[in-house]
């Protein structure tokens, strides 16, 4: 079966609760997202693609409900659907559509105003969509926070409206709310913070914790399954390729801890998986309770 978006899909985590919200998604050619990745290895990984053979990824938040705490972690795309352009050749390599966060975010029963923290795994604008609408913010009750590092690549040396990057606009829609996390930090009840840099110099994943249950929150430190079984497929956005591979080491380490899932925002299908070790090679387990819920498959083309 064509991958598709994830849909709306709930677990619990001991006391905690962690739901994905759906924005949209992101279709594109496995060349232009994992350049130099060979045929044969996605001949062989069907399943990651759609029916005209582009590689997959959702768009959206996670809903993290920690006692009387509403967390969203990211923010999506935001309402917008544009072509994703080859900039050495112009041709159109896929499309990114959202628009489904708020709707979501409503039928678990919130308002935008219910939700008291914003966390942010980094800040390209696939996470950061619904900061802003309009000069007014999505989110008006909640505090913001980010990584220093993050928030400072950003400010002073990255590549503003290049790709994936933040907007002039979204950082100055965020300066006057934004608060600093770091390494190990607890902001909210059962939410430590995990630095994985290498997508960027400041990207977090974030860990939910209550008993003996954990989920990682991968962020876009893994964003397809198969990145944590073949050792070398870099994501063609990562600023630190190298330093983005350790990482990879890093989060598999985590993985394979007892009682702990992962959360990959960006994976299609289904969000909450279990990376296990097998002989000869690690393999991924997803539990059935997701499979009632399934996003619609990516248009050709956008509305």
């Amino acid at each position: 079966m064509p991958a598709r978006p994830a849909g709306r899909c709930k677990i619990a985590v001991g006391d905690l609760e962690a739901t994905f919200l759906p924005d949209g998604y992101i279709c594109a050619t496995p060349e232009s997202s994992y350049p130099g990745s060979s045929e044969p290895l996605w001949r062989a990984n069907p399943h990651l693609l759609d029916g005209d053979g582009r590689v997959v990824m959702s768009l959206g938040a996670l809903l993290v409900r920690s006692g009387e705490r509403q967390v969203l972690i990211d923010l999506g795309w935001g309402p917008t659907e544009s072509p994703i352009v080859d900039p050495a050749t112009g041709a159109t390599d896929g499309w990114i559509a959202g628009g489904a966060l708020l709707r979501h975010l409503e039928a678990s029963g919130l308002r935008p105003e219910d939700v008291d923290t914003v966390l942010f795994s980094h800040l390209h604008r696939d996470h950061t969509g619904w900061l802003d609408r309009n000069g007014t913010p999505c989110f008006p009750s909640a505090t913001h926070l980010v990584a220093e590092a993050e928030w400072t690549y950003w400010t002073t040396t990255g590549d503003l409206g290049v790709g994936p990057a933040p907007t002039k606009e979204q950082l100055d829609a965020l300066a006057t709310r934004v608060t600093f996390v770091a390494d190990g930090d607890t902001p909210v009840p059962g939410v430590d913070v995990l630095a994985t840099p290498g997508h960027t110099p400041g990207h977090c994943s974030f860990v939910l914790s209550s008993g003996t249950e954990r989920v990682v929150v991968l962020g876009d430190a893994v964003h397809c399954p198969l990145e944590l079984l073949e050792g070398e497929l870099a994501f063609v956005a990562d600023v630190d390729p190298a330093l983005a591979q350790r990482t990879k080491r890093q989060i598999e380490a985590e993985l394979l801890r007892p009682g702990t899932l992962a959360a990959g925002p960006h994976f299609a299908d289904l969000v909450f998986g279990r990376l296990l070790s097998g002989e000869g090679r690690r393999r991924w387990c997803f539990p059935e309770a997701q499979r009632s819920v399934q996003g619609p498959p990516p248009r050709g083309e956008p509305a």
